[in-house]
């Protein structure tokens, strides 16, 4: 009789198992990275889109309240706070656009977020607001672009550079520029509004100034 030939059944050698678990491995750190990769890309787009929410609903109120501004303050800061006051439409009320870029209750905080606070403040002229008059807020998780602060108001009948050099507005207008910060997601918004009852002959004095620390 001829010998039976031996099947192949003798299995895998240690070192086919350990090149197979290797190759495995590598297939696993990939594909996890991978997963991670996308969830963080998509964390960071969630982020962002909230963020541009925020800041988009806040200044469409800041947009109703100054497109009707019979005047507008220069701008200025007080403390860790920037400060812009304005007249209404018809000059019996006041408001203010405050940036507070420290709030006390977050100023040590020792999470990467932002902590700066925008806050709107309204009163009649004649009874101008007490220093620390809270306001309401609308807008959180600020960082001011540069020492220049957020606020700048352009001058009726007066060119600026950063609308150009041959064109001078006839109303006074308020640009504002802000970044709004979320772990490491950051929006920007540069922002002008027109006072359109606001013209050349505006005073350069109003007593909405009054509404703001001294």
């Amino acid at each position: 009789m001829t010998r039976r030939d031996r099947r192949d059944d003798a299995g895998f050698s240690m070192v086919e198992i350990m090149v197979s678990l290797s190759v495995m491995s590598v297939v696993l750190v990939v594909f996890t990275s991978a997963i991670l990769q996308a969830y963080k890309t998509s964390a960071k787009a969630e982020s962002i889109s909230i963020i541009q929410a925020q800041l988009q609903n806040a200044f469409q109120r800041v947009d109703r309240e100054l497109r009707y501004a019979s005047w507008i303050s220069p701008p200025g800061q007080f403390g860790t706070a920037w400060y812009v006051e304005y007249a209404g439409y018809d000059g019996s009320t006041c408001g203010q656009l405050r940036l507070e870029t420290a709030p006390a209750s977050t100023a040590n905080d020792s999470t990467d977020e932002a902590h700066g606070v925008m806050q709107w403040l309204t009163w009649p002229k004649a009874s101008p607001p007490a220093a620390g008059t809270p306001g309401q807020t609308i807008a959180s998780n600020l960082v001011t672009p540069d020492s220049a602060g957020p606020f700048e108001r352009q001058a009726a009948g007066v060119a600026t550079g950063s609308s150009g050099t041959d064109f001078t507005p006839d109303f006074q207008r308020l640009r504002i520029r802000v970044s709004a910060q979320r772990g490491d997601s950051t929006a920007s918004v540069d922002t002008t509004f027109t006072a359109l009852n606001t013209s050349r002959d505006t005073p350069p004095t109003n007593d909405c100034s009054k509404g703001r620390p001294s």
